[in-house]
C-alpha cells in the first residue's frame, strides 16, 4: 500500500508540475510579446510628436534622429509613404528597400489607422514584431510610421524559460519524491499498524490496541480501539459461555457429538468416547474413528438431509456390550447449523427390564411347580379311597411341596426387603464366631447324613458391621450351599480373620465345583448351574442372590473361585 500511495502521489505531483509548466511558458511568452508591443506603441507615440527636420531627406533624418533618441531600445524605425515607398529607415538606405505597400501592418494602418504583425523580415532576415500608425503630415500627405523590434531575444527567453522550466520540474520532482515518501510514511504507517493489529485480532489476540493520532487516521484508530475492546469483551463472554457449555456437556452422563454442515467434527465429549470407544490419533473425520462412530455419522447425515429428528436404538458389540439410545437432529433447524447427536446408555435399564421379565417368569414357574404338584396329589386323594400307606405318601409329598413353596415365598420376601435398602438399624454389629457356630449346629444333622464335615477357623472376638439377622442369612446360605453341593466324605471350611482393616470370611468346599462359564451369573436370581440337581437339593435359586444383596447392603464385596471336581471358595469382605 505504501508503494501504491507513493507512486500515486508522485504521479499526481509530476502531472501538476507539467501542466503548470505548459501553462506558464506560453503565458510568459505572451507577456513578453505584450510588453514588446507596448514598447513599440510608446516609441511610435514619441516619434509621431517630433517635427519634420529641414533638408534634402527629412524623413530619413527623422528616422535616424528618432532611433538615436531611442538608443538602447533595439528598435528600428521606418517611414513609408501612402503608395508603399520607403521614405526613411533607421538602419537601411531607403533606396535599397522595395515597395512596402503589401506589408500587412502597413495595409492595416492605412485602412484602420494602426496595424501590427509578427514575421521574419525580408531585409534583416530576423523574426520581428511590427507596429504601424498613420500620421497626416503638414503638407496633407499621409505617412505610415512603423516601428519594429527583433524577437531573437524572445527565442533566447523562450529557450531559457524551457530550460528553467525543465530544471524546475526535475527539482520539483526531487522535492516531490522526498515529500511523497515522507507523506506516504506518515499516512501509511498508521494504516500498517491498523492492518497488523487486525491480523493479530484475526489470530485470536483481542487485547491488541493501536496508538491514536489527532487527524482522520486518529479517528479511525480510536474507532478501531473501541471495536477491539468490544470484541475482546464479546470474545471473553463467548469463551466463558463456551467453556461453561463445554463443562456442562462434558459433565453429562450422556455423550454428545456434533458435526458442521460439511460433515466436519466440531464436538466429541469424553462420555461419547467412553460409549463408542477410543479415537485413533491419525483419524481426521468421524467415519475414520471406527464402526461405532460410522453408525452415529449415518444418523447425523440422515438428520441433516431429512431435516427431521432421528431416534434409533443401537446395540454395540463388546466387551462390554452396550445398548445406546441415540437422538440426532439439526442444531438450529437449518442444514447450515450442522447436526447434534445425544447418546444415552440404556444398557442397565434394558438389562433391568430383561431381569424383571425373567424374574416374573421364574417366579411364576417356581410357584407353579409346587402348586401343580400339590393340586395333583389333592385331586388323586379326592378321586377315590386309597390305602393308608399311599395316602401317607401323598400327604408327605404335599407337605414337602408346601414347605418348598413356603421357603420360596420367604426368600422372595427377604430379597425384596434387602433390595429396598433397609439396614434394620444403625451401628449394629454381628459376632462372626457365634453366628457360624450356630449355623454349623443347625446344619450338622443333615451334614452328617450326607457324610460332610465342617471345619471352623474363626478369629476370636471378630465382629462385622451388619445386622445380626442379615449376617446369619448370608452365612447360612453360603454354608448350606457348600454342604449340599459337596461330595460324600467332603469338607466345608469356614475361616474368618481381620485383614487390612476389614473382615475376610471364606467358605470353601470340596464339592463338584462350578464351570467357568457360569461364574459371572451365579448371583442372578433363579439362576441355576444344574437345574435338576438344584431342585432335587431343595434350592430356590435365590440363595446366592440374597448373599450378594446383603454384602452390597453393608458396603462389602464377594468373590468366588471354583474348579470343576475340586470345589469352590466364596470370599466375603465386610467392614469391621
Amino acid at each position: 500500500m505504501r508503494k501504491r500511495f507513493f507512486r500515486a502521489a508522485t504521479l499526481a505531483i509530476i502531472a501538476g508540475l507539467v501542466v503548470a509548466f505548459l501553462f506558464a511558458v506560453p503565458l510568459m511568452e505572451q507577456l513578453y510579446i505584450d510588453q514588446a508591443q507596448e514598447r513599440l506603441d510608446t516609441a511610435l507615440a514619441l516619434v509621431s510628436g517630433y517635427d519634420l527636420p529641414d533638408g534634402d531627406q527629412p524623413y530619413q533624418q527623422l528616422a535616424e534622429d528618432a532611433a538615436a533618441r531611442l538608443e538602447g531600445e533595439g528598435m528600428r524605425l521606418t517611414l513609408i509613404a501612402e503608395d508603399g515607398t520607403v521614405l526613411g529607415d533607421s538602419e537601411t538606405e531607403p533606396a535599397g528597400m522595395g515597395d512596402h505597400a503589401d506589408r500587412p501592418e502597413v495595409e492595416q494602418a492605412l485602412r484602420e489607422g494602426a496595424g501590427r504583425d509578427i514575421r521574419r523580415s525580408a531585409t534583416t532576415g530576423n523574426r520581428e514584431m511590427y507596429r504601424a500608425v498613420v500620421q497626416t503630415m503638414p503638407d496633407g500627405s499621409r505617412v505610415v510610421f512603423r516601428a519594429s523590434l527583433s524577437l531573437e531575444r524572445e527565442g533566447r527567453i523562450w529557450a531559457m524559460l524551457w530550460g528553467c522550466g525543465l530544471i524546475g520540474i526535475f527539482l520539483g520532482l526531487a522535492v516531490a519524491l522526498v515529500a511523497a515518501h515522507y507523506s506516504a510514511g506518515r499516512v501509511v504507517k498508521p494504516l500498517q499498524e491498523l492492518t497488523g493489529a487486525a491480523r493479530r485480532i484475526a489470530d485470536g489476540d483481542t487485547d491488541v490496541r493501536v496508538a491514536e493520532a489527532p487527524d482522520e487516521i486518529g479517528e479511525l484508530s480510536g474507532a478501531f480501539n473501541r471495536m477491539s475492546e468490544r470484541l475482546a469483551s464479546a470474545h471473553a463472554e463467548l469463551k466463558y459461555n463456551t467453556e461453561r457449555m463445554a463443562g456442562i456437556l462434558q459433565g453429562m452422563d450422556d455423550g454428545v457429538i456434533a458435526l458442521d454442515a460439511q460433515g466436519k467434527l466440531t464436538l466429541l465429549t469424553r462420555r461419547a468416547q467412553e460409549l463408542l470407544g477410543p479415537v485413533p490419533l491419525a483419524a481426521a473425520r468421524l467415519s475414520d474413528y471406527g464402526g461405532n462412530y460410522l453408525a452415529i455419522q449415518s444418523l447425523l447425515e440422515r438428520a441433516l438431509d431429512d431435516g427431521e429428528p432421528v431416534r434409533e436404538t443401537l446395540t454395540l458389540g463388546g466387551p462390554p456390550e452396550r445398548i445406546l439410545q441415540v437422538y440426532a437432529a439439526r442444531v438450529n433447524g437449518s442444514r447450515a447449523g450442522g447436526a447434534l447427536a445425544v447418546l444415552s446408555d440404556v444398557t442397565r435399564i434394558r438389562k433391568l427390564e430383561i431381569m424383571r421379565s425373567e424374574f416374573v417368569a421364574n417366579v411364576t414357574h417356581e410357584l407353579k411347580t409346587p402348586l401343580t404338584s400339590i393340586r395333583g396329589y389333592i385331586e388323586l386323594l379326592k378321586s377315590g379311597p386309597r390305602d393308608e400307606e399311599t395316602t401317607r405318601s401323598f400327604y408327605e409329598i404335599i407337605e414337602i411341596e408346601a414347605e418348598r413353596l413356603q421357603k420360596l415365598t420367604d426368600d422372595i420376601l427377604q430379597l425384596s426387603e434387602i433390595e429396598s435398602g433397609a439396614r434394620d438399624g444403625e451401628n449394629e454389629t454381628a459376632p462372626v464366631a457365634e453366628t457360624v457356630e450356630r449355623i454349623e449346629e443347625t446344619l450338622r444333622p443333615e451334614a452328617e447324613a450326607r457324610g460332610v464335615s465342617f471345619r471352623l477357623e474363626v478369629e476370636p472376638g471378630l465382629r462385622v458391621s451388619a445386622n445380626p439377622h442379615r449376617f446369619h442369612q448370608l452365612m447360612k446360605n453360603l454354608m448350606e450351599n457348600a454342604m449340599k453341593y459337596n461330595r460324600e466324605g467332603g469338607r466345608v471350611t469356614v475361616s474368618a480373620r481381620k485383614e487390612r482393616g476389614v473382615a475376610v470370611i471364606r467358605v470353601a468346599d470340596t464339592g463338584i465345583g462350578i464351570p467357568a462359564e457360569h461364574l459371572s451369573r451365579i448371583f442372578e436370581r433363579f439362576y441355576r448351574v444344574d437345574k435338576g440337581r438344584s431342585r432335587a437339593q431343595g434350592g430356590t435359586g435365590l440363595g446366592l442372590s440374597i448373599v450378594k444383596h446383603i454384602v452390597s447392603l453393608y458396603g462389602g464385596d464377594i468373590q468366588v473361585e471354583s474348579e470343576v471336581g475340586k470345589g469352590s471358595v466364596f470370599t466375603v469382605r465386610l467392614p469391621l
